[in-house]
């Protein structure tokens, strides 16, 4: 199941990403990476930016802490 704190929603709004997006992100991830806080970061390319979800993995849930627009310069993989 896939969780959004009240943060999360906040931030698609403010920066008008869609749902749809961050749930396929959430589902089927390009690539996951080590976080802060035991979190995860979650990355999923959309053309010219990935998509990037920082989430906690709780069990078979996926929390969505936030979203954003990540450009594919910034990402050291």
């Amino acid at each position: 199941m896939i969780i959004y704190t009240k943060h999360a929603k906040e931030m698609l709004l403010v920066r008008s990403i869609d749902k749809k997006l961050v749930d396929k992100c959430a589902v089927n991830p390009d690539h996951v990476l080590p976080g802060d806080y035991e979190r995860k970061i979650y990355l999923t390319d959309f053309g010219v930016n990935y998509l990037k979800l920082v989430v906690s993995e709780e069990g078979k849930n996926i929390v969505i802490i936030t979203v954003h627009w990540l450009d594919k310069k910034r990402v050291k993989k």
